[in-house]
């Protein structure tokens, strides 16, 4: 989680990727958070420089952002709008942090020399898919879901300096449980993405990532009650949702210094472009089969502070 020159481009763009406190951005967690929150870093922007500058991450930093995100309404709705939130990210005392959709990740792991990085820590996420008022009228009519927190395990490595002085390759995996009594299972994630320095104040990159759940996690989120289906007036039809995987999910992104040096701070901004294809129930229940679309989409933009 705590790199380098690439830390701060990796920094910001979390806020495209996973900053929206709002259900539907929050719901999307596969495309939301796969590969910015374990960017690899590069410890030589300076081959871009004329001269010595001061790297406010090299100690103690934080980076707070805002941004907002054309997301669907809930996970798997055909329903887009237009929604607003913020996040955070930093390292104090030798310990990472950053915010994931409305959760935390935490690094315990301290930076090593070298090229190759680690990260391990636990990770906190609060759920809170259709526990509220949705644009669909239908999907709307079934009875509203707990809100949830999940608590798990986020381990990541990186390699630096493959192709150039200034890229990284990162992988990572992290799984979840639910402790809120709500019998709302596991889930559990990887990714792979590849990030490089195009400047000493720009910066890009690309990810890939999947999602699986386990039977309790796919019955909570996805199956379809006869109650439920009632609700709906039949509209909606009984669904047994099994174990499997969730989705898979390809992103891209782009950070940009406002004052063309990311390592001394201020004001950077960013966007990102992420598509997430549903599988397995997630995408047989009737709830998006039906009502919406296994097809989901993401547009996101914001602006960050680093000091």
């Amino acid at each position: 989680m705590r790199n380098n020159a690439l830390r701060p481009i990796a920094a910001v763009t979390l806020i495209a990727s996973g900053f929206v406190a709002a259900p539907a951005l929050a719901n999307n967690t596969a495309a939301a958070a796969a590969a910015p929150n374990r960017l690899g870093g590069i410890d030589r922007l300076g081959d871009f420089d004329t001269g010595t500058a001061e790297d406010v991450f090299e100690g103690d930093y934080v980076i707070v952002a805002v941004g907002a995100g054309y997301v669907s309404d809930y996970d798997g709705g055909d329903e887009y709008s237009v929604q607003y939130g913020g996040a955070v990210r930093g390292s104090v005392g030798g310990i990472g942090f950053a915010t994931k959709g409305i959760g935390l990740e935490l690094d315990l792991i301290p930076n090593l020399p070298g090229d190759i990085e680690l990260s391990l820590g636990p990770e906190f996420r609060y759920r809170q898919t259709r526990t509220g008022d949705l644009k669909d009228d239908v999907v709307d009519l079934l009875p509203k879901l707990d809100k949830t927190f999940e608590v798990g395990i986020d381990a990541g490595i990186s390699f630096k300096k493959l192709f150039t002085p200034m890229d990284s390759l990162a992988f990572g995996a992290s799984k979840r449980w639910d402790v809120s009594g709500n019998g709302a299972g596991s889930n559990h994630n990887v990714s792979v993405s590849y990030s490089t320095a195009l400047s000493k104040g720009m910066g890009a990159g690309v990810s890939l990532g999947a999602s699986w759940y386990d039977d309790d996690y796919a019955d909570y989120y996805y199956t379809i009650t006869p109650e439920g289906s009632a609700a709906t007036g039949g509209q909606l039809p009984t669904y047994n949702a099994k174990s499997g995987m969730k989705d898979w999910d390809a992103r891209i992104f782009y950070g940009l210094d406002l004052d063309g040096d990311f390592r001394n701070g201020g004001l950077a901004l960013a966007a990102a472009l992420s598509y997430q294809r549903l599988q397995g129930s997630a995408a047989e229940t009737p709830i998006v089969s039906m009502r919406g679309d296994r097809n989901q989409y993401a547009a996101l933009l914001g602006v960050g502070y680093a000091f």
